[in-house]
């Protein structure tokens, strides 16, 4: 997704790979079945579609947190409020991400790299770390992909099909196309 002219992405890029899984998120929490949100799995009954989406959530708050109030309030993603309604009703859930999409948007025309400070706890000292808006989106497409490639298994294995492409990385699915394209020619 790089800008053709500068070799760089732009923020309103980065906004819409992140709005891109979000929304494919929130399309599986429209069908997917309530228990089946809040249903355990693995032997020690940890791994519940529902906390992998609040968790998700919680992330993108913080960011959001600390973007509104870029001169007073350091990123931590440490600082989550772990909302446990979101953990158990896909509809808040799906309501929420919504609602980060449209938050998103209006980030859309920050300068590039606008900077932001992020709080790091290591060795049990909070330190500061320089960051910028565009990073910090990087890291979140990342992070939330990650999360829905756990959800997309949970799903599969609650009897729920999963659209291709759903938790899987966009620099993956670029990688996909291109060797599709490499064995058209060669075809």
């Amino acid at each position: 997704m790089p800008n053709s002219s500068s070799g760089s992405v732009s923020c309103e890029e980065l906004v819409a790979e992140n709005a891109h899984a979000i929304n494919q998120l929130a399309e599986l929490l429209v069908v997917l079945p309530g228990k089946l949100y809040r249903q355990t799995f693995g032997a020690k009954k940890q791994h519940v579609i529902g906390k992998h989406v609040r968790h998700i959530i919680d992330h993108y708050m913080a960011f959001l947190r600390a973007v509104n109030g870029r001169s007073t309030v350091p990123l931590d993603y440490e600082k989550r409020e772990r909302e446990e309604r979101l953990e158990l009703d896909s509809h808040a859930a799906c309501n929420r991400l919504l609602a980060i999409i449209n938050l998103l948007d209006g980030l859309a025309d920050f300068p590039q790299n606008a900077p932001l400070t992020m709080e790091h706890l290591s060795d049990g000292q909070r330190n500061d770390v320089t960051t910028s808006i565009d990073r910090e989106l990087v890291f979140l497409a990342s992070h939330t992909v990650h999360h829905m490639a756990i959800i997309a298994m949970l799903a599969e294995q609650g009897g729920i099909e999963v659209r291709d492409g759903f938790g899987v990385h966009p620099s993956t699915l670029r990688h996909q196309r291109q060797l599709k394209n490499q064995m058209a020619k060669i075809a």
